[in-house]
């Protein structure tokens, strides 16, 4: 397995210190599992205090051995419950007052049992600051989302010559799971947003394409189960009609997200129209994308593209199923900052990855369009995956 650099942990724990000091807090406690990797290197079960200065200190409950093993820092505690982290935090001579929580995610009772262990604390959220950190990407962080989209890759070339007309959604996103864990998908796509669940692939065709979920997204699909309610179903794919395959993978925890139209046969006029709209608006954010430039506006800008093409009532969804933006952030969550919105004012810098999705969804007949993720760089964008920008025709 592929541990962190020891220098990328340095890194993100230096910057994370300036932030508390800037907002005067002593430290931080680390609980979420994202943001336990993304600042020891580990998810085994464990609490991390961060100082403002000074060494953090990483105290497991469980599989001590293994972060060892996987983390690079220097202090790793082995402790039996949560109430010894006030004696391990005196063991070294740390006495924070005010300390940093994840409130964005952070359960309530567990907030309210941190509470009553430590009442002389004063909790104080840092979810955004975390966000904003993770929001710029190393080019270690950018090089695992390359490896991730050369599998997408991989799996889109693969995946023409095994569809075929009859067989069933669920076919097809089994052997889509079955490319990307071979290649070293690491099995899940984390989420941040609460009560959001995300599986490896929607396989969508038909009218299926428009169904609409709990998911926010252009697009949900029916799924084979009200336990689930996304994705892939027992439907058929037939001939002349819009097959769209939204297919993410992970590697080392970050993520690349792709979506393809795909049709057995052709497609009719609007829906190649709105394909190739949906195309254009990926070389428009090619033209107007570059670092200082607010999210905000490149969302409009997008937007006034639709306007007038006869489109716009299928743009990025229809009824109740729009989505209320056009992008969104890539990392170690697929749902990270920043958002491509209308209210997300957000300058692009260097370091950003987005995934741009631009979605035609047509009532009983489907969805067309392309997900393709780009790198915010001091010259432009640069697009990281790397499938041709086309309908694939099988």
């Amino acid at each position: 397995m592929e541990l962190v650099p020891e220098s990328e942990i340095e890194k993100r724990i230096h910057k994370f210190q300036e932030e508390l000091q800037r907002k005067g807090l002593g430290g931080a406690l680390i609980l979420k599992n994202v943001n336990l990797f993304y600042f020891s290197g580990t998810i085994q079960s464990s609490a991390l205090f961060i100082p403002k200065e000074k060494d953090p200190i990483l105290m497991v409950f469980k599989a001590i051995e293994r972060v060892k093993q996987e983390s690079p820092l220097k202090n790793i505690i082995p402790v039996k419950g949560r109430g010894q982290i006030r004696k391990v935090l005196r063991d070294f001579e740390l006495h924070p007052q005010k300390i940093g929580l994840e409130m964005d995610s952070l359960p309530v009772n567990l907030f309210l049992r941190y509470q009553q262990i430590f009442p002389e604390f004063e909790w104080v959220d840092i979810s955004e600051i975390i966000l904003r950190l993770r929001m710029i990407k190393t080019p270690y962080e950018v090089e695992q989302i390359r490896k991730a989209a050369q599998i997408l890759h991989h799996g889109y070339m693969k995946i023409k010559e095994f569809i075929k007309e009859g067989m069933t959604e669920l076919e097809v996103d089994g052997y889509l799971a079955f490319l990307a864990r071979r290649e070293g998908h690491m099995g899940v796509l984390r989420m941040r947003s609460w009560n959001q669940e995300m599986t490896h692939a929607h396989v969508l065709s038909g009218e299926n394409g428009a169904v609409v979920s709990f998911l926010d997204s252009p697009h949900g699909g029916p799924g084979n189960t009200p336990a689930m309610a996304q994705g892939a179903s027992f439907r058929k794919i037939g001939r002349n009609e819009p097959i769209g395959i939204d297919y993410g993978v992970g590697v080392n925890g970050y993520v690349a997200d792709q979506f393809r139209t795909l049709v057995i046969g052709d497609l009719e006029d609007e829906l190649k129209n709105a394909h190739e709209l949906s195309v254009e608006l990926h070389h428009l954010f090619l033209k107007e994308a570059k670092p200082g430039v607010p999210c905000s506006d490149l969302y409009h800008h997008l937007l006034r593209k639709v306007q007038g093409t006869g489109l716009g009532g299928y743009f990025n969804g229809c009824g109740e199923g729009k989505a209320k933006f056009v992008g969104h952030g890539l990392g170690l969550e697929i749902d990270e900052y920043p958002i491509l919105a209308p209210r997300f004012n957000q300058i692009l810098q260097s370091g950003m990855v987005i995934a741009l999705e631009p979605m035609f969804v047509f009532p009983e007949k489907g969805i067309v369009g392309l997900e393709d993720d780009y790198l915010v760089t001091d010259n432009g964008i640069e697009r990281l995956t790397i499938t041709e920008q086309k309908i694939i025709r099988l």
